[in-house]
């Protein structure tokens, strides 16, 4: 069936790109230590494809050619993931690292991202050891952690402030391998960061880092930086309201460290949050307004039509690197010029073909960026606008000029989202309602912003015409805050909770597919097999669905500084918590340990009690620190308990930091198991374990172990 619907040989990059990104994806879930298998892979294929390439075969044969070379690809992926990864370099610091014990790090700085209160810094480290004198050359990133006003300056860089881009750092401190979550279905920090190629972290104090001298680093990405600095300070300029600073800052330069979460929230939940982040629509509409302006001089000359495809290419790029060059924007640039390189040879390019080998080139410098997920959702948005917005525009035939516009833009949005929303619900659990409305008003004003601002960066030095580009930007700017936010305050702007499964993604992947397939064909029977993909789905999730009113679960999360305790009832979730304070932070680290489970779990009622709080339901009852759960008994205690007649417990929570000791909990209670969750000292944790090692009592420490979750 597919056969008949691509024509492979227009599209040779797309069976190239297939085996190539099996490899890495294999390789990335696997892990192994050894390139071993990869090397014999690679040798055989490549002996097959030159046996085969000096032996003559039939062409209908060919596929004996493509065998082997899908293979060689397969395993092609599998070694640049291995060579990539910076654990597998045989100087790398892991090797000598003492994690328990303080390091000696030499090492420069390689980005740098600011926030009001903190740095975060990404060092690249050249030299390291317990002291000074057993210092030895190394490699590999650290991640450090420091507020902004704790850094020691030494003499020879005091005028700096704080480490920049390309300084050379001292760091003293110990460092630890990045964890894994500590709460079922939390956000995968460790995995984010090993796709960034970053496995080690450090919290530092003030006086543990000391910058030894400053270096300008990579010669083109500091001037680079240097000329991002001087535009910033042109917006600022232009822009003299927090807000519109922040928008604006970010849309024309990639530049969001000044962008607050309620900005971020607005233009998430408005579906607008692409304009945001510079990606591949800003490299198109900066590609085309160059290919406007160079279209001015018309000639059928050879020579002007290549200077024009390498000032397009020139200017895309110093683009790209002025907005830091992300995934998404690099790859849009990749793109970018593949296509300016065909119309400079004056041939059709199929589209597919040219996102396939851009994707190609990109993953062989960084195979890591397959797992980007800004990289996903450009190329899916790309190739939904490519093929479902000719098919949607046709569904409706508008007369007027204004309404055939509006009805493109909004067509080009719903093809868009038609492809991107299973990774967007996998990746962030929920839906912009309004997303076609925020790209039919906010995408044009964002676009105006855009060119307004490069005009005025241009212009800036000009009298009264810089001043009146600037007016112009803050204006568009403007406009297009109070558009978003205007949309986000509309009923029903954002639908949250929803949870899809890996394999749920690839299903309904599979029922695009399968229609655009119909599409294509004009066949009613080809809609079978998007149908039957379809009931799939729906006995897929009709299973989840009985399994989520069955369930019963006891979980005591693990949340730095705080206790909450879920008791899931079917569908219905009672949390037991601390007055916790109402900052924001605290907030936070609270939704960020619970609010995946939950979605995952199907629950759709939730009932908050406090420690103080007496609750009694048909399932559960909790009253003076003691809780039961069905016919499972948990004793939750913050100090000693009282004397008296022995309670028969199953678990015991211990939580912030009780003032008891583990022997008096013998003289209250009969237990299997006590609990430290993290609002306890690691301290005093320390002091608990030590006394149930030498009681024979067992322990579940959350800070080690995880979220304690007992199933039913």
């Amino acid at each position: 069936m597919l056969n008949n619907f691509i024509n492979w040989r227009e599209i040779p990059f797309v069976r190239l790109f297939i085996p190539l990104a099996m490899g890495i994806v294999v390789f990335d879930f696997w892990q192994p230590t050894t390139s071993l298998v990869g090397n014999v892979l690679l040798l055989l294929s490549t002996l097959c494809i030159l046996f085969l390439f000096f032996k003559k075969t039939e062409f209908r044969q060919r596929w004996l050619f493509g065998i082997p070379l899908s293979i060689f690809l397969f395993s092609l992926g599998f070694q640049i993931v291995f060579y990539h990864n910076e654990k597998n370099n045989s100087n790398h610091f892991e090797n000598i690292l003492v994690e328990n014990n303080e390091n000696l790090i030499i090492g420069t700085v390689t980005d740098l991202v600011e926030k009001a209160t903190n740095l975060r810094l990404t060092i690249a480290v050249q030299n390291m050891g317990n002291s000074a004198d057993s210092m030895q050359k190394v490699s590999g990133n650290l991640l450090l952690y420091l507020k902004k006003d704790s850094t020691h300056i030494s003499p020879e860089a005091s005028e700096y402030g704080h480490p920049q881009y390309g300084d050379l750092v001292l760091v003293a401190g110990r460092i630890r391998e990045v964890e894994s979550p500590k709460n079922p279905d939390a956000f995968d920090f460790k995995n984010y960061l090993h796709h960034q190629n970053i496995h080690f972290q450090s919290f530092i104090r003030a006086d543990n880092i000391q910058i030894l001298a400053h270096y300008r680093g990579n010669p083109i990405m500091q001037t680079i930086m240097d000329w991002q600095a001087q535009l910033i300070k042109i917006l600022k300029e232009y822009l003299p309201t927090e807000r519109e600073f922040a928008v604006g800052s970010a849309l024309i330069l990639g530049y969001r460290d000044a962008v607050t979460d309620e900005v971020r929230n607005a233009y998430v939940e408005t579906g607008s949050m692409h304009i945001l982040a510079v990606s591949g629509m800003h490299i198109m509409l900066i590609f085309t307004a160059f290919e406007w302006f160079l279209s001015f001089y018309k000639t059928g000359n050879r020579t002007w039509r290549w200077t024009k495809t390498g000032i397009s290419i020139v200017l895309i790029w110093l683009f790209t690197l002025l907005t830091g060059a992300g995934a998404s924007v690099v790859r849009a640039a990749v793109m970018a010029t593949f296509l300016a390189l065909g119309k400079g040879w004056g041939r059709q390019t199929n589209v597919y073909n040219v996102l396939a080998s851009s994707a190609f080139v990109l993953l062989l410098w960084n195979p890591y960026w397959l797992f980007d997920v800004g990289f996903q959702l450009s190329y899916f948005a790309v190739i939904g606008i490519v093929y479902f917005q000719p098919k949607i525009y046709q569904l409706w035939a508008v007369k007027s000029k204004v309404g055939r516009w509006a009805w493109q833009s909004t067509a080009v949005g719903l093809a868009a989202q038609l492809v991107v929303t299973p990774i967007s619900l996998y990746y962030f659990h929920q839906f912009p309602t309004y997303f076609w409305l925020s790209g039919l008003l906010a995408v044009p004003v964002s676009t105006g912003a855009l060119y307004a601002g490069i005009v005025s960066f241009f212009t800036y030095k000009i009298p009264f015409i810089g001043w009146s580009f600037g007016k112009i930007l803050f204006g568009f700017v403007w406009l297009m805050n109070e558009i978003v936010f205007f949309i986000q305050k509309l009923p029903l702007s954002i639908l949250k909770g929803f949870w899809l499964s890996t394999f749920a993604v690839f299903l309904i992947y599979a029922i695009i597919i399968g229609v655009a397939i119909a599409l294509k064909t004009k066949r009613l029977r080809t809609l079978t097999y998007p149908l039957s993909v379809l009931c799939l789905l729906s006995l897929l999730y009709s299973f989840y669905d009985m399994k989520a009113i069955q369930q019963k679960e006891i979980i005591v999360y693990h949340i730095h500084q705080n206790t909450v305790i879920d008791f899931m009832d079917g569908q219905k979730c009672y949390t037991i918590s601390k007055e916790f304070s109402q900052k924001s932070d605290s907030l936070n680290r609270i939704k960020f340990a619970v609010e995946n489970h939950r979605m995952n779990m199907k629950i759709n009622m939730l009932e908050d009690f406090s420690f103080e709080d007496t609750v009694h339901f048909q399932n559960i009852i909790y009253q003076s620190n003691v809780s039961q759960f069905h016919d499972f008994r948990l004793a939750i205690l913050d100090k000693s308990p009282e004397k008296g007649v022995i309670l028969h417990v199953n678990a015991i929570l211990l939580h912030q930091n009780a003032r008891i000791h583990i022997s008096e909990l013998l003289q209250s209670f009969r237990f299997d198991t006590v609990i430290f969750d993290g609002s306890n000292a690691p301290w005093r944790v320390e002091k608990w374990k030590k006394e149930c090692l030498d009681l024979g009592i067992t322990f579940h420490d959350t800070a080690e172990k995880g979220a304690w979750v007992k199933k039913f």
